[in-house]
């Protein structure tokens, strides 16, 4: 499988297409920006939650798991050194918790074998931590 994304910049703001969506993102005006998106590590902490989503639905359906709903809380730690070019410091995540609160009325052994698969087959969040970022994961069950 191959994927494309096109993107046009406007300063520190790009448009960007993928298929027929469009997506905009840009940085705050701290940065320079118009804020009239969000920032490429945000976009990349929403693209974590939107893979470990997908991946858990199609891991849920091969279990015969009952998964109602997931709602992800995540949140990456950065130093910006890195970005601004300081040897030593890694331009991207240091940390990135993920906090999953999933609906279900499955038992909490079995949450855990679908939380398990989640981070063997999410293709972003195993690139992630191929790129030695520490990932916390906490998740919890509601019914």
């Amino acid at each position: 499988m191959k994927f494309k994304v096109n993107g046009t910049s406007e300063g520190l703001k790009l448009n960007a297409t993928a298929g027929k969506h469009t997506l905009v993102l840009d940085e705050g005006s701290q940065m320079g920006g118009t804020d009239q998106g969000p920032n490429p590590l945000q976009a990349s902490l929403a693209a974590l939650a939107s893979c470990e989503n997908v991946t858990a639905n199609m891991a849920a359906k091969e279990m015969n798991f009952d998964l109602k709903n997931i709602e992800f809380n995540i949140t990456g730690e950065f130093n910006p050194k890195g970005f601004m070019g300081e040897p030593g410091v890694r331009p991207y995540f240091k940390r990135v918790e993920v906090k999953a609160v999933v609906e279900t009325t499955e038992s909490e052994t079995r949450l855990k074998e679908l939380q398990e698969k989640v981070e063997t087959r999410c293709p972003v969040y195993t690139m992630m931590k191929a790129a030695d970022i520490d990932m916390i994961d906490t998740w919890e069950k509601t019914e």
